[in-house]
């Protein structure tokens, strides 16, 4: 008879705090996590969560303080979850966490995945089902992004408000103590009465300027005052350069005059060195993934016009001779993207191992389907309670002669308009699911082809799925390069001084696996 007692502790986690408070997503996990634990003669010991908290986050309190209960425990203790994208949807912190929890002797398993068998197919299946939670977050945070775009476009700023300015009804309206301190520092710069950043960070003014966190004085350094003198959202401008965004009118108004803002800039500038026209990521897609061989800095793409007065597309090293003396400076951009997409055909996966990826991917189509037809069923419910009571609201509007009960049935029935608009915004379509599938497909099996047909989005995830670092280029070339973990365990694939090559089997080698600094 055998007695030896399996122990165990479950883990769960949702990712909204909308999941905590109108749906069951804890209580079915841990419902599922302990009939999985009754089936494998495993007692559970203690349960461990994450309410609203992202799967990509590095820091999760509930996980942490998991691994400190199995740290102090003796013996082999399971740590059991529904999914392992609920476990975590980072690959580099999946693998991570995994390494540093078997180490105090924990093991993972989960409900939906096969983690216990140690064969080699097993342990590829366990790999793709956490590329691809990694690549659907991706997939999610670049349509968020995506749509916030295209609110800043519209003259929205939809971030932390900046010193001297604060949000009121998603609108930007300058303080009524802080924006006049900051008017004073940029009519006292442009008069000449402050000549370096340290200048205006030991005058009285710098002292006036109050945090409304704490009610003290912010702690004033160089590049504080910096940002406080070139940003644009002072005289109604949105600037983001993050996402190749500029110059868009805001909706808010400045509180600082144009004519002065540019009158300090011109003084801040007035030693500056020669600049290049900033442009988008949809002319050069690799901006932000492609370094200098020589200083790492970051290759910019811009436009140099020929002695035919044509247009020429280049990446260039924009740091300074005495910094960088690499020759040349300017690199056709054609150049680097036909050796990028031969880099990316050495990327493709092999047929075996695409036949799983197929079947990993069908199922997360299928029960992607089924939560976008659960979110589309859930808004539509609200569309209809709202516009029944925006039906009854019109009909008193319609019986009442009341000047003040006119005003507020009206207002009543603009917010109910707007809280429609918005439900009608994020209803998601079924396209995007399916071409999720489609490219995940095309993504393993051609990534060359996969980014060539992409938008500027979508090559910016393709290369962070692909690859784990920037690429540099020397002599005109992208020098050696790394592959991410998912394509080494699915590719088997290394790129070691000597260049990519091949290894003998399907599982990653023990160096392969990404390795984090505990911030503890």
């Amino acid at each position: 008879m055998n007695t030896i007692t399996r122990e165990g502790v479950i883990y769960t986690r949702v990712s909204s705090l909308k999941q905590i408070t109108e749906g069951n997503g804890l209580d079915s996990q841990y419902t599922a996590c302990l009939n999985f634990a009754k089936n494998k003669n495993i007692d559970i010991i203690n349960s461990f969560k994450d309410g609203a908290i992202s799967g990509n986050t590095f820091e999760r309190p509930g996980l942490h303080q998991m691994i400190d209960f199995i740290k102090k425990r003796k013996g082999e203790t399971f740590i059991i979850f529904d999914d392992v994208s609920r476990f975590s949807r980072n690959i580099e912190d999946y693998y991570f966490f995994k390494a540093k929890i078997r180490r105090y002797g924990g093991e993972l398993l989960s409900v939906k995945e096969d983690l216990e068998s140690k064969n080699p197919i097993n342990r590829l299946h366990e790999g793709i089902a956490v590329s691809t939670a990694d690549y659907y977050r991706a997939m999610n945070t670049a349509r968020v992004n995506s749509r916030m775009r295209e609110r800043i476009r519209a003259g929205y700023w939809l971030f932390r408000p900046p010193v001297g300015m604060i949000l009121r009804n998603k609108i930007l309206y300058p303080d009524k103590a802080n924006s006049l301190v900051i008017k004073k520092i940029y009519e006292d710069y442009a008069l000449g009465r402050y000549i370096t950043y340290e200048s205006i960070k030991y005058s009285k003014e710098a002292k006036q300027l109050i945090s409304p966190k704490n009610n003290r004085p912010y702690r004033v350094q160089s590049e504080f005052i910096k940002k406080l003198l070139t940003n644009k959202l002072y005289i109604g401008v949105i600037d983001y350069p993050k996402w190749d965004i500029e110059n868009i009118n805001a909706t808010h108004d400045g509180f600082i005059a144009r004519d002065l803002f540019f009158k300090v800039q011109e003084r801040l500038q007035s030693k500056r060195r020669k600049k290049y026209g900033v442009v988008g990521i949809e002319h050069f897609p690799l901006k932000g993934d492609i370094e200098c061989g020589s200083c790492s800095t970051k290759l910019l793409g811009n436009y140099s016009t020929g002695r035919d007065k044509k247009k020429y597309p280049y990446y260039r090293c924009d740091s300074s001779r005495d910094i960088c003396d690499i020759k040349p400076k300017n690199i056709p951009r054609d150049i680097i993207h036909d050796e990028f997409i031969e880099l990316l055909k050495k990327a493709r996966i092999n047929k075996d191992v695409l036949k799983l990826a197929d079947k990993i991917m069908e199922d997360t189509f299928n029960k992607n389907s089924n939560h976008l037809s659960s979110i589309k069923n859930h808004n539509q419910i609200k569309i209809d309670e709202l516009a029944k009571r925006k039906k009854a609201q019109l009909e008193k509007f319609i019986q009442t002669s009341n000047p003040s009960l006119i005003k507020a049935l009206e207002k009543e029935i603009e917010s109910i308009d707007r809280q429609i608009k918005a439900l009608e915004q994020v209803q998601c379509s079924e396209d995007d699911v399916i071409r999720f599938k489609l490219q995940g497909k095309t993504l393993l099996s051609h990534p060359d082809k996969a980014w060539q047909q992409a938008d500027s989005n979508m090559k910016k995830i393709i290369f962070n799925f692909i690859f784990e670092e920037n690429l540099k280029v020397i002599d005109e070339e992208i020098g050696n390069t790394k592959y991410s973990l998912p394509y080494r365990v699915m590719g088997g694939k290394t790129s070691p001084s000597g260049g990519l090559v091949e290894l003998g089997g399907i599982e990653p080698p023990t160096s392969c696996v990404p390795r984090k600094r505990s911030p503890s």
